[in-house]
């Protein structure tokens, strides 16, 4: 089964099977459960996290609690299929970020998760920092989430569209982006196997995933436009919201504008690039 089949919509009862038991990784050994066939870690903040996930999107995109749920349980997967790579990790971090990395993309009413002027990444961030240190202020374990596990979150949510960048981060951080990874409709992933696969979309469908996202990805270019003129999100304004024009606000633009300005005012100047024999080809 490839990742573009729509899996029937099963009732989620029954896929999260407790069985409470306990594994290593990164900092000694933590409880675990199992979901979807997948053993994952089960601490009071992955619970609650996944009880935000499940109630705060319920109403307007519940296509995002299934898009959270696969993107932690197929990088669950695949960890767990490498001994020592699931002994080297924070997997709670692992399973915070990997939950809570779109908290960019909410549509509620003023919502405490979105600004006018960030993209959903920088948003999803920032705000999971955020959603972490009020978690600790309530339940306690302010020293346990330290600033470079804030940080870990916070470069593996804030990379997550930046192809490539995540390979020189803290592992736990390059964990998160690459699970968001395993949700692109590419080829299945050795690294989690195809039964893994089959239970995970069993559990949490993907059948409106790209229809929620085309939705929401044209949404913020209505409502933030200026925040996705340098981005891709700039697409989607240009072909689906009326009036949509980041012409004059791209990259290129910007450089083109201030070509023309230094030109302007230093017109006696000469520029000589000088070209060395590689042809200026830095790959040769």
């Amino acid at each position: 089964m490839k990742f573009s089949s729509i899996v029937s919509n099963l009732a989620l009862a029954g896929a999260v099977a407790a069985h409470p038991s306990s594994s290593c990784g990164k900092g000694g050994k933590h409880p675990t459960t199992v979901i979807a066939g997948v053993e994952v870690i089960d601490t009071p903040i992955v619970r609650d996290v996944r009880t935000f996930i499940e109630e705060y999107y319920k109403d307007y995109q519940p296509y995002l609690t299934n898009h959270l749920y696969r993107t932690w349980l197929f990088g669950a997967a695949a960890i767990n299929n490498n001994a020592t790579l699931k002994a080297s990790l924070d997997l709670e971090v692992h399973a915070v970020g990997s939950m809570l990395h779109d908290l960019g993309w909410d549509i509620k009413p003023h919502s405490p998760y979105v600004t006018a002027d960030y993209s959903f990444e920088v948003d999803s961030g920032r705000f999971a920092m955020d959603w972490i240190k009020n978690w600790t202020a309530t339940n306690g374990g302010a020293k346990e989430w330290d600033e470079v596990r804030l940080q870990k979150v916070n470069l593996g949510i804030l990379l997550q569209t930046f192809v490539g960048s995540n390979e020189f981060v803290f592992p736990e951080s390059y964990w998160i982006t690459k699970s968001v990874g395993f949700e692109f409709p590419t080829p299945e992933s050795p690294l989690i196997g195809a039964e893994n696969y089959d239970n995970i979309w069993k559990a949490y469908s993907n059948s409106t995933m790209f229809r929620g996202t085309n939705f929401t990805f044209t949404n913020m270019a209505v409502y933030k436009p200026a925040a996705t003129y340098t981005t891709f999100l700039s697409e989607f304004g240009l072909h689906y919201v009326p009036g949509y024009n980041n012409t004059d606000n791209t990259l290129f633009a910007l450089i083109e504008a201030g070509l023309q300005g230094e030109i302007a005012e230093y017109p006696d100047v000469p520029f000589v690039q000088s070209i060395p024999p590689n042809g200026a080809n830095p790959l040769e």
